[in-house]
């Protein structure tokens, strides 16, 4: 996908100067190539709730459902925050809800928000197969489905981020660092992978590999699946280190996969050994960046994202569409980059109702140097 879509992160709702996002109904899916995506957007968003005339009559709230993996993956609840501040701020109603990590038990949750008869649904499916006739009740219902992550035929648009353009990126810092350490491209990595069968997981891991295998040097030795678990990453870790004494790279598909894990590298005193890449730009990974204990992480801020996750459908409620994918831009973190990228996180996380949703991540990194 080409980088045409950027136009989007600078059309205001309340203006509607542009066209690149029209009416949505449900039974739409974005038509993309095999190619991965290559557009970074920022959401269209308006900075306040709409306001009404006094002689007009109020319009009925919407309710927007968002249907998470789980709700304990810090990077889950930092999107129902940004997804809170997203109702706040635009008027409508969100409903939160989750599968606890159970594939079963999330359809279930996504069924019920169809039966409560909500404007627009949400979801991160674990697996978006098992979702073929759910997406078919929602549509027989009127009700737009927005998909994170993943692609599903009959269903409004996808929200993600381009999985595999930032996990190439990772991978080739990662190369950078190896150079550094070793002198040359070589050396053995493992990865702390997601859940199998997940499009995230698969576009996360897929440039990072492709990377990989530029260097025959280069030996991917595991690549285990954490079901984004940090007590079962850290558990991999642990057998990572005494199947593998001569790792020299951790890729950690997010910071709440990496993190346990870099505890396990510290504490058996193998920090200066082990690098460690990651992918979310949480705050605590920020920090760990700072202070040496991690090496890299991919800023794709969990408020925003979750801000992002919750205004798109809200937009589908109200009868627009988005043409193809809606990515949601990020930016590599190093030691090189931390500073200003804290100083963000923190303003995203400590001043929500102020932070400025509107304008790409990359744009706003700049503000905060």
């Amino acid at each position: 996908m080409n980088r045409k879509n950027k136009a989007l992160a600078f059309v205001l709702i309340v203006a509607m100067l542009s066209m690149l996002v029209v009416g949505c109904s449900p039974g739409t899916v974005a038509q993309t190539s095999a190619a991965p995506a290559q557009s970074s957007d920022a959401p269209a968003v308006s900075s306040a709730a709409p306001s009404e005339s006094a002689s007009a009559p109020a319009e009925k709230k919407k309710v927007i459902g968002l249907v998470q993996i789980d709700l304990q993956h810090p990077f889950h609840l930092g999107e129902v925050e940004g997804a809170k501040e997203a109702a706040r701020r635009n008027g409508f109603d969100i409903e939160i809800t989750s599968g606890e990590g159970d594939v079963t038990k999330q359809v279930k949750a996504f069924d019920n928000l169809i039966e409560k008869g909500v404007d627009a649904i949400s979801v991160n499916c674990i697996d978006v197969n098992a979702f073929k006739n759910s997406f078919q009740k929602a549509k027989d219902k009127g009700i737009p489905v927005v998909v994170l992550h993943s692609k599903a035929e009959g269903t409004a648009c996808t929200v993600g981020f381009d999985e595999y353009t930032l996990s190439t990126e990772v991978g080739e810092y990662a190369i950078q660092l190896l150079k550094a350490k070793n002198g040359s491209e070589k050396g053995k990595v493992a990865l702390l992978a997601g859940m199998l069968g997940q499009g995230l997981n698969t576009g996360r891991t897929g440039g990072f590999l492709d990377v990989m295998k530029k260097y025959p040097e280069i030996k991917v030795v595991a690549a285990e699946p954490t079901d984004w678990d940090g007590t079962k990453a850290t558990t991999i870790m642990e057998n990572y280190l005494t199947t593998y004494p001569d790792l020299d790279l951790i890729f950690g598909l997010s910071d709440g996969v990496t993190y346990p894990a870099a505890n396990v590298i510290k504490n058996a005193g193998k920090r200066e050994q082990i690098l460690i890449t990651s992918v979310d730009g949480s705050d605590y990974a920020l920090e760990a960046i700072k202070n040496g204990e991690m090496d890299s992480t991919y800023l794709l801020a969990a408020e925003y994202a979750g801000y992002v996750k919750a205004y798109v459908p809200f937009l589908c409620s109200k009868g627009q569409t988005f043409t193809e994918d809606y990515i949601i831009s990020g930016v590599i973190v190093t030691k090189d980059n931390v500073d200003p990228i804290i100083k963000l996180a923190s303003a995203m996380k400590n001043d929500i109702q102020n932070f400025p949703f509107d304008k790409p991540l990359p744009d706003l990194i700049a503000q905060y140097k």
